[in-house]
C-alpha cells in the first residue's frame, strides 16, 4: 500500500513492531479470540460494529507500506470483512484462520469469522483475528469488549493512533532495579516449521465458576498467583506427557497491568521464560511458588526488557527471525489475558487467543477467564492431545 493522499501514513512502526512485521514477512502470525454470543447476530450486524470498532481504534483500519526505509502504517477506509462459516465449531473454524495468512500490504490487517447455524442466516460465536503488527492479546481483548458494546447499541468515541511500544517507555521516569539472577545454560534455539497451510491442533478445557474462585483464593493462600498455579500445572502436565525434568514456558509480560498503561489496540509486551525443573518429582505449589517468584521479578524489569528487545535493529527478515526464535525457545507458551471485564455480560464466553506462529513443535495455550470462569485453549501442529484436559484436572484437584 504505498503511501498517497488516500491512503495518509498513521505513523512508522516502532522498533518493537518493525521486529513484529519482519518475522511476519517469512513467517505468518496472526491469531484470534473466540466470543460466543448470548443472542446470535448477523452478518450485517456484525459489519456494522465493525466499522464503528475501527472509527475507535485506528490500528484496526490500517495497512503497512514497506517501500520506504522504515514501514510505516497507513490509513484505509477498507471494512473489516466477515467471513461466514456455516455449522462449523468454533475451534475447527479458529484452526482454519491459521491457515490463512494475513497481506499485511492490504488492509486493514484484522478480519471477523461468523459461525453460523445451518441456515447461515445467524451466528453465535464471532472469531476475531489479528496480525500481529498491530496488537497483542490484551489489545484483541479490549477490541473484543469493544465489539461487545457496540453490539449492546453503544457509541463509543474514537481515539488516537496509539504511538509505539517503546517512545511511550521512553516517557515513563526510570527506576532502579535489583540485579536479575545470572541465566542458567542457554537451551537449544528453536527452528522454523515453514508455513504449509496446514490446519493446528486446536483443544480447549475450562474451569467452572467455583473451581475458578477456589483456584484464586488457594494461590493466595500458597503464596502464589494463579498464573504461577497455571505454570505449575501445566509443567507436570507437559513432564508426564514428555518425560522432560526441565520445563521451559514462554510468557508474554502485560505491559499495561505491569506498568499501568492505557488499555488500547496496540502491542505493549515483553515475554519472559520461566523455567521449573523436576516438575514430577515436586509438588504443584512449590512449582507455583518458584514461578510466581520468576513472573514477579520479570515484571519487575519489564520496561528494561523491552527497550532491550527493541533496541536490536535487525537489517533484515533474517535477523528478526534469528532474534525472535532466541526470545522465545520453550517447551510450551501460556498466554494468560486475565480476567474479561465484568461489562461484558453479551457474551456467554471468550476463548483464545488461538495462535501459531511457525516455529517447530510450539504449543501455545491461550487463557481467559470471563464470566467467572478460566477457559484454556492449545494451539499445536505437535501431538499432545489430553493437555488442556489434564491441567485443568491438576487445577480441580488444589
Amino acid at each position: 500500500m504505498p503511501h498517497s493522499q488516500a491512503h495518509p501514513v498513521v505513523r512508522p512502526l516502532g522498533a518493537f513492531e518493525h521486529i513484529i512485521d519482519l518475522y511476519i514477512s517469512r513467517n505468518p502470525v496472526q491469531f484470534s479470540l473466540a466470543i460466543e454470543l448470548v443472542s446470535p447476530v448477523s452478518a450485517q450486524q456484525l459489519d456494522r460494529a465493525l466499522a464503528h470498532l475501527q472509527q475507535t481504534h485506528p490500528l484496526l483500519a490500517v495497512g503497512i507500506d514497506r517501500s520506504g526505509e522504515r514501514p510505516t502504517f497507513q490509513a484505509s477506509t477498507e471494512p473489516i470483512p466477515v467471513r461466514q462459516v456455516r455449522a462449523c465449531d468454533w475451534r475447527e473454524a479458529a484452526a482454519q484462520e491459521q491457515t490463512r495468512p494475513v497481506d499485511a500490504t492490504g488492509s486493514p490487517l484484522a478480519r471477523a469469522t461468523l459461525v453460523s447455524d445451518a441456515s447461515g442466516d445467524q451466528g453465535t460465536v464471532v472469531l476475531l483475528t489479528f496480525s500481529h503488527q498491530i496488537t497483542d492479546g490484551r489489545g484483541a481483548l479490549r477490541a473484543a469488549h469493544d465489539l461487545l458494546a457496540i453490539l449492546d447499541g453503544q457509541t463509543l468515541s474514537a481515539r488516537p493512533a496509539p504511538i509505539d511500544q517503546e517512545s511511550l517507555l521512553a516517557r515513563l521516569p526510570q527506576e532502579e532495579r535489583p540485579a536479575g539472577q545470572a541465566p542458567g545454560p542457554a537451551p537449544a534455539v528453536a527452528t522454523i516449521r515453514p508455513f504449509d497451510a496446514t490446519a493446528p491442533n486446536v483443544e480447549s478445557a475450562e474451569l467452572d465458576p467455583a473451581t475458578t474462585e477456589h483456584l484464586r483464593s488457594t494461590a493466595r493462600a500458597n503464596g502464589s498467583t494463579v498464573q504461577g498455579a497455571l505454570c505449575a500445572a501445566a509443567a507436570q502436565a507437559f513432564s508426564a506427557l514428555t518425560g522432560g525434568e526441565s520445563i521451559r514456558i514462554n510468557v508474554p509480560i502485560d505491559l499495561r497491568s505491569a506498568l499501568g498503561l492505557e488499555d488500547d489496540v496496540v502491542n505493549r509486551f515483553t515475554a519472559t521464560t520461566v523455567v521449573l525443573n523436576a516438575p514430577a518429582r515436586s509438588t504443584l505449589w512449590s512449582l507455583a511458588q518458584d514461578a510466581t517468584a520468576q513472573l514477579r521479578a520479570a515484571r519487575d524489569a519489564a520496561r528494561e526488557a523491552a527497550l532491550m528487545l527493541a533496541s536490536l535493529n535487525p537489517a533484515g527478515a533474517a535477523e528478526a527471525e534469528a532474534a525472535m526464535l532466541a526470545a522465545t525457545t520453550a517447551d510450551l507458551e501460556i498466554t494468560n489475558l486475565g480476567t474479561s471485564e465484568s461489562g461484558t455480560s453479551s457474551a456467554v464466553a471468550i476463548w483464545g487467543p488461538t495462535m501459531t506462529t511457525q516455529v517447530r513443535d510450539e504449543r501455545i495455550l491461550g487463557v481467559v477467564t470471563h464470566a467467572e470462569s478460566l477457559r484454556m485453549v492449545l494451539t499445536t501442529h505437535s501431538d499432545t492431545r489430553g493437555l488442556p484436559a489434564d491441567i485443568a484436572s491438576r487445577l480441580t484437584r488444589l
